[in-house]
């Protein structure tokens, strides 16, 4: 019996060891007015990036004045990530672009990288959570 409780300590207080999740501090700059909405995904995958709806977590933002909006992304596990966002200004919720494909509503990823045509690579705007740690990021919209 007392084997048993013994192990069930050590269960217990080593699965936060082997658990560690982090959250990600989202400050979103370059809001130019509060219509529609700010749509932010986080990504796990390259496969998944930056489609919406295959986004590991998302959030819909109301902003309330030009400038800034802040989003914390909580218990995110260790591992590559990427961050996709943009400024749903006619809340369609999607990203509407012109007649030649390019996006007439404001965007940006991460690491502030934007594609030359079409969104980056996961590669290029990935990010790193890593033991637990808080990890603090600044996405400008273009």
């Amino acid at each position: 019996m007392k084997n048993l409780f013994l192990v069930i300590v050590v269960l217990v207080f080593a699965t936060p060891i082997f658990a560690q999740s982090g959250v990600v501090k989202l400050t979103i700059t370059g809001i130019e007015n509060t219509d529609g909405n700010v749509e932010v995904g986080i990504y796990n995958s390259k496969e998944a990036f930056p489609v919406v709806g295959k986004e590991m977590q998302g959030a819909i933002l109301k902003p309330s004045k030009k400038g800034s909006l802040y989003h914390t992304f909580d218990h995110i596990p260790d591992g590559t990530y990427a961050i996709a966002v943009w400024h749903d200004e006619n809340d369609n919720h999607k990203l509407d672009k012109n007649l030649f494909g390019a996006p007439k509503e404001n965007y940006g990823f991460s690491n502030n990288i934007f594609g030359t045509f079409g969104p980056p690579d996961f590669e290029e705007v990935s990010f790193e959570v890593k033991n637990g740690k808080v990890v603090k990021l600044t996405v400008n919209l273009e």
